[in-house]
């Protein structure tokens, strides 16, 4: 029982330190990092440097997909840039393999003093500090559990049923893939299986074809995994998980046959070649991890261009992942903020025009009869309102003058009311689709959904064309309504006071919703309005910029 307890409690810790390596340098990564990751993507040994830094930060191939997605989707870099990073992410995250095979037992300790005393004096409460401490406890704790289970081990060698399985399981190649992908897609991590794999190994455990199996099979349930996961996706997550997978089978269909074939021949191969760099068994099998990540890294090279076709015809873009990038800005546009400053406004004209299709599914009567739904238009226009604020913080941060100055930053400010705009559309749409039936059913409700949608139209053609006669509508329209909306929550009251408690608080939530609404379209429209035009009404404007 001894034996299983300190395997067991090996293996927490050493699941522990995986969890915090991965969290802290993910936070350490930051928006910084994923600016140079994309700068990085126009030439190939750049991208594989930045490739590579993320799975070292990432340890996950899985994460440092979804993070090159996410880079995607906010229209950062294009699918033909992403590809090299997430290959070459998957050297990254042979790193900690490669450790695995190092008599690390001082350092460990050491790492682990270091550690505690960061926590006595509180680093890990430091902004600065917390997550370079979180990441090295991380670091200390998995090479602790390894070490444990590597103790825990030894003795098994001796233990008779535990040669019997290991007999069945060596019995065949195929079993031990299987065993390696069935494991890594539990563990979501080919690294975490491998160096399992190799602790195995170096307690003598498994010998050393056997181990090489049980990694190759992880790397393959690596692709799988991050397929499966992206499996329910459409559009480049689903290109990424494709190439994932692609990637991971290219590796081990070169390297399998050559092991099998050495193994069965007895023709020095690949393990013959390692086995004059390197003497320990251990050491062998990371070499193999590692090779089944650069092999095919190194061979789809000149391919990323015929790769991204190929990705693209088996998974196309989806109309959600068109909506959420941006349409007008690129980066070059930033060296001219005369023109830079009106590809912003297009920008948020387009976002604009958007919102009232976020109110299709609670119309009686919308556009078309397959509306959108409305959380993927919000999600769309939050992502590329965070593409925009980005772009527009770069613009300011430059050396503007004066006049364009007022501009960009009034267009900022024009940003956060979209912005606010966006979440209290989406917010009012599912409450009205969450509301009791009589509720939705009520006049009240259609009439207000019909205003807002109409209110909403206007204002996306005047952000358009932001004439005086446009804006000074809209303004007059979306005046003051907080007495008008309580006179007819009174009036609501006396003409039906039987209305059931729930429908009630419905309606009143809606029509509290609905007039921040038509707060913030007016403020919007304020801001539309030119500086001669501002001038007219300062304290109109104030008010707006508050």
């Amino acid at each position: 029982m001894e034996i299983f307890a300190t395997l067991f409690g090996g293996l927490g810790l050493f699941f522990v330190g995986v969890k915090l390596i991965g969290r802290n340098l993910q936070h350490m990564a930051g928006r910084r990092v994923r600016a140079v990751m994309a700068r990085a993507t126009g030439h190939p040994v750049p991208a594989a440097f930045a490739g590579t830094v993320l799975g070292v930060l990432t340890q996950s191939t899985n994460a440092a997909t979804f993070i090159v997605i996410n880079l995607i989707t906010a229209g950062v870099i294009g699918v033909r840039a992403a590809l090299p990073l997430v290959g070459w992410a998957n050297l990254g995250t042979s790193a900690l393999v490669l450790l695995t095979v190092l008599d690390l037992r001082l350092a460990v300790l050491w790492l682990l003093g270091a550690t505690g005393m960061c926590f006595y004096f509180d680093l890990d409460k430091s902004a600065r500090w917390r997550h370079l401490v979180g990441a090295l406890l991380g670091l200390g704790t998995l090479f602790l559990g390894l070490q444990l289970m590597k103790t825990g081990a030894l003795p098994l060698r001796d233990v008779t049923w535990v040669q019997a399985a290991l007999r069945f399981a060596a019995s065949s190649d195929a079993l031990l893939l299987l065993i390696g992908a069935v494991i890594t897609m539990v563990a979501q991590s080919s690294a975490t299986v491998s160096m399992l794999a190799v602790t195995m190994a170096m307690a003598g455990l498994m010998g050393e074809h056997q181990t090489v199996m049980v990694v190759l099979g992880a790397s393959l349930g690596s692709g799988l995994t991050t397929f499966l996961m992206a499996g329910n996706l459409e559009g480049t997550a689903r290109q990424l998980g494709l190439f994932q997978i692609l990637f991971k089978a290219v590796g081990v269909a070169i390297l399998l046959p050559l092991l099998e074939a050495e193994a069965w021949t007895g023709r020095p191969m690949l393990l013959h070649l390692l086995e004059h760099m390197v003497d320990d068994v251990p050491e062998r099998v990371a070499w193999v991890f590692l090779l089944c990540q650069i092999v095919p890294a190194l061979l789809f090279l000149p391919f990323y261009g015929a790769l991204e076709r190929l990705l693209a015809r088996l998974a196309p873009p989806s109309k959600a992942e068109e909506l959420a990038r941006p349409h007008y800005l690129f980066d070059q546009a930033l060296m001219d903020a005369e023109s830079a400053l009106p590809l912003v406004e297009k920008e948020q004209a387009r976002l604009l025009r958007l919102l009232p299709d976020v109110l299709d599914g609670v119309r009686a009567e919308p556009e078309t009869a397959t509306p959108i739904p409305a959380r993927v238009l919000h999600d769309a226009v939050t992502s590329v309102a965070r593409a925009v604020d980005s772009f527009q913080t770069e613009l300011l941060d430059g050396a503007l003058p004066r006049e364009e100055l007022e501009r960009g930053i009034r267009l900022k400010t024009r940003l956060e009311v979209l912005a606010a705009l966006n979440d209290g559309v989406f917010e009012l749409a599912e409450l009205i689709g969450g509301s009791p039936a009589d509720a939705r059913a009520h006049p009240l409700t259609g009439n207000m959904v019909e205003s807002l949608h109409a209110l909403l139209l206007t204002l996306a053609e005047a952000a358009e064309d932001p004439d005086p006669d446009g804006t000074g509508l809209l303004l007059t329209i979306a005046g003051d309504r907080g007495e008008l909306m309580e006179r007819i929550r009174a009036a609501l009251m006396r003409a039906d006071p039987g209305l059931p408690a729930a429908v009630q608080q419905a309606l009143f939530a809606e029509t509290t919703l609905f007039e921040r609404l038509v707060w913030l379209i007016r403020r919007y429209a304020l801001l539309l309005r030119g500086p001669g035009e501002a001038a007219a009404e300062p304290a109109a404007l104030a008010a707006a910029a508050d």
